[in-house]
Order: structure tokens, then C-alpha cells, then sequence
């Protein structure tokens, strides 16, 4: 598994499992939420416990953009380790499962307020929080 940041011995790390998807349009533009501090995030998150991560994946998807999803290939597993830019004592250990997918049908207004766009490969490079989402991204498109 490709791993990225640098893990630190000294801090206690929390780990956190999640399922996220690429999502790729017509128009070669790519489904991302925008937080409210304007970065830019792929669809999915956290995977609960006894989850596996298609299930997890699909009930993210309902929850913030409020479509069903045709999950696809998968793309690959990666980790990266961090500490929270606002939160100094937060240590994270992330590793994400993704998925190529499509939108389906839209199902619910979505749970989460934050807006969901379609974005250029170029804004993803300069937005999107987790440089080890964009590493999987930039796989799939290979």
C-alpha cells in the first residue's frame, strides 16, 4: 500500500478507515464537496464499524450529495499520516479504498450542507485537501 506523510513515533495517531469515489463527467470534470474554508474533497468518507466499504461508500454518497452511485472498479488503497493544520493534537491515520463511479439517480436532498461541484483535474491540483486522494484520482486517469 502506498503510503504517504511522515510517521511521527512521539504522537498517537487515530486511525481512520474510509470509502471515496471518482467521479468523472462528460465534460472530463471530476464530482468534488467544498468546505466552507474552500477546499475541495472527493465524495465518500468514514467506514463504521462492521461496514465494508461499498456499503459505506453508498451511504455517503446519499448523505452528501443525495445521489445513488454505480461503484465500479476499484482503484487502490492508500495511507497517509498527519496532524490536523487546525487541531495540533490531532494525529490522523488515514486509509481510503476508491472507486472509479457515476451518478445514478438522485434519491434525497443530500444530509450535509456543504455544496458539491464539478472541478478540472487543473482545480483538483490546487484544492483538493488530501494529496493521497489525488494521487488515487490521477491513477485512475492513467
Amino acid at each position: 500500500m502506498k503510503s504517504f506523510g511522515k510517521r511521527n513515533d512521539k504522537l498517537l495517531y487515530r486511525r481512520r478507515v474510509g470509502a471515496y469515489a471518482v467521479i468523472l463527467n462528460q465534460d472530463g470534470k471530476y464530482l468534488v464537496i467544498e468546505s466552507t474554508e474552500g477546499y475541495l474533497f472527493l465524495v465518500g468518507g468514514e467506514i463504521e464499524k462492521g461496514e465494508n466499504p461499498v456499503v459505506a461508500l453508498e451511504r455517503e454518497a446519499i448523505e452528501e450529495i443525495g445521489f445513488s452511485l454505480n461503484i465500479g472498479e476499484f482503484i487502490g488503497k492508500v495511507e497517509k499520516h498527519w496532524v490536523s493544520p487546525q487541531y495540533s493534537d490531532l494525529s490522523q491515520h488515514n486509509i481510503g479504498y476508491f472507486y472509479a463511479c457515476t451518478l445514478v439517480d438522485k434519491v434525497q436532498t443530500p444530509l450535509e450542507t456543504e455544496p458539491m461541484r464539478w472541478v478540472s483535474l487543473e482545480t483538483l491540483e490546487k484544492k483538493l485537501f488530501h494529496e493521497h486522494h489525488l494521487y488515487m484520482l490521477k491513477k485512475k486517469v492513467e
